[in-house]
């Protein structure tokens, strides 16, 4: 009965009835088969099954009943108990994982979030930089070539400041940086300068002044010069 298996409940109880010695136990079966007949909707057979029992057999029918119907009762509470006992384990599992995704996805937005702000920083660093020295060297280059202009103290000035005024020149003298790629080898920086020099008009007298040497050692640099580049094409211009 408690499976819901009633065909198989009667038969057992009907065989109980037949087989039974003691008066106990056929009260019982007949309570048992009464109780199936009523479940199962017999209603011919359970009137003429009443009819025949005594009142102590009807008590044991209606016990027999309450015992079902609480086993019943028990058996559902079980299932329903197992059943939120099962939902809230799988909620719980749920919102494990649910609150583990959401760290492990915070925890990649900090990550990602981190690393484009560093690449950020470091290319605003980088173009900051590079920003910066083309910046240094037209200054300096500049200052080279006010220094030569102004027959100012250039003895000391070497390739770094050859380098600066060479950079420069194409946004000062764009002509004067033309002829100074037609050299026919490599000039030293005292050599450029004094290319500046004859560019601008400068006598030996102040290209001596602002080199800090002889005129005689002007002179033995023009000859040398004058191997590399035609020395005339500069004050022609």
């Amino acid at each position: 009965m408690f499976a819901d298996s009633l065909g198989k409940a009667e038969t057992y109880a009907y065989r109980a009835f037949m087989l039974s010695n003691d008066s106990t136990v056929e009260r019982g079966t007949l309570a048992l088969l009464c109780y199936i007949y009523y479940r199962e909707g017999k209603q011919e057979q359970l009137q003429l099954l009443t009819q025949t029992v005594s009142s102590e057999t009807y008590i044991n029918m209606m016990d027999v009943q309450w015992q079902v119907e609480q086993r019943k009762a028990n058996h559902d509470r079980y299932l329903y108990a197992i059943t939120i006992i099962l939902l809230l384990l799988v909620s719980g599992i749920v919102c494990y994982w649910y609150i583990h995704r959401m760290r492990t996805f915070a925890t990649l937005y900090r990550q990602r979030t981190e690393s484009v702000r560093y690449e950020l920083l470091h290319r605003e660093a980088t173009l900051t930089k590079s920003a910066v020295l083309p910046i240094d060297e037209a200054k300096q280059g500049i200052d080279v070539l006010f220094a030569i202009i102004n027959d100012q103290n250039i003895s000391q000035m070497g390739k770094q400041e050859e380098q600066a005024a060479l950079k420069t020149l194409p946004l000062v003298d764009e002509t004067l940086s033309s002829l100074l790629t037609k050299v026919s080898s490599p000039l030293t920086p005292k050599e450029t300068f004094f290319c500046i020099m004859e560019y601008y008009g400068k006598n030996d007298k102040q290209k001596a002044r602002s080199f800090c040497c002889s005129e005689q050692a002007i002179r033995s640099t023009k000859s040398r010069l004058a191997k590399k580049i035609d020395i005339a094409i500069l004050r022609s211009e």
